[in-house]
């Protein structure tokens, strides 16, 4: 196995287009791991690091969007005080991964790339209705994150593709959101579940708009529209709140590894996704009773 350090992004490109055994590497928390126990054994390694243009975050409120490199880091985007003014999501969902050496390495890219269902960021990200920016032979493609996850390690991305940025629109004046995680072992793990809740109300206290996304507990984060759009035009009480994570329990297609079994991971979805709910409709201005 060999390291390629391309200084180019197209030359980054070309190395790419030459076989399936060459792999990305960022910031490289979870790849070396793969490559340490031998369950990935790539024939080249294409670091970014000499890449321009995919460091970075830019606010930008007359568009309406922020742009995150792949290569900023976790610890960046917490720690980005403009970001975190427009979409504070961000920093409580980026400043809860792993530890301060985990969050001082790990990409935004390579968290998004790898399709791992036992990340904290992606639930996030879906449920800010974020999209990937990806480049390769083809040129530019600009994918929806809720188009972007097929399954466990399995993405919308081709083979000669690789991550560039990621897009996030910014949510609208009085909105509430919140990251809740729970983990089973320790709070530096994985999150055994991970939900997030997007949540804005009108003058009267009602649903105006609902995201809820479960992270951790599926192939891909989980979310269900119909369910979302029934809360609309509702006060979002407590027995509303627990209705809504009984749908989102109600046939599940939960996992089981060392975090929780699957029908464990299925009754957590009931209790936390009323809890990130509520702690959205408190940021947003409301705090139903």
């Amino acid at each position: 196995m060999r390291i390629a350090q391309p200084e180019t992004l197209p030359e980054a490109l070309e190395i790419l287009q030459r076989g399936p055994e060459a792999r990305v590497i960022g910031g490289g928390t979870a790849l070396t791991l793969l490559v340490r126990e031998r369950l990935l054994q790539p024939d080249v390694l294409v670091s970014l690091r000499r890449v321009p243009g995919l460091t970075g975050i830019d606010v930008d409120e007359e568009r309406g969007t922020a742009v995150i490199g792949a290569l900023a880091t976790h610890r960046e985007v917490a720690r980005h005080d403009p970001l975190a003014g427009e979409v504070p999501l961000l920093r409580e969902v980026f400043g809860l991964v792993g530890n301060a050496r985990v969050r001082n390495i790990a990409t935004v890219g390579g968290v998004v790339a790898e399709a791992d269902y036992a990340s904290d960021p992606p639930g996030a990200l879906v449920a800010l209705d974020a999209t990937v920016r990806c480049a390769g032979a083809s040129g530019e493609r600009r994918i929806p994150l809720s188009d972007f996850y097929r399954g466990y390690f399995a993405t919308a991305l081709h083979e000669d593709e690789l991550v560039t940025a990621v897009e996030v629109p910014l949510p609208p004046a009085g909105t509430g959101s919140a990251y809740v995680k729970f983990s089973t072992r320790s709070s530096e793990d994985r999150p055994c579940l991970g939900a997030t809740a997007i949540v804005a109300l009108d003058g009267d206290g009602r649903c105006r708009d609902l995201r809820v996304v479960v992270g951790a507990t599926t192939e891909v984060p989980l979310t269900k529209r119909e369910v979302e759009r029934d809360a609309v035009g509702h006060e979002l009480s407590p027995e509303v709140r627990r209705e809504i994570g009984e749908r989102y329990a109600d046939g599940a297609r939960t996992l089981s590894d060392s975090r929780g079994s699957a029908e464990y991971r299925r009754r957590m979805i009931a209790v936390w996704v009323p809890r990130v709910i509520e702690l959205a409709c408190a940021r947003a201005g409301g705090a139903p009773t």
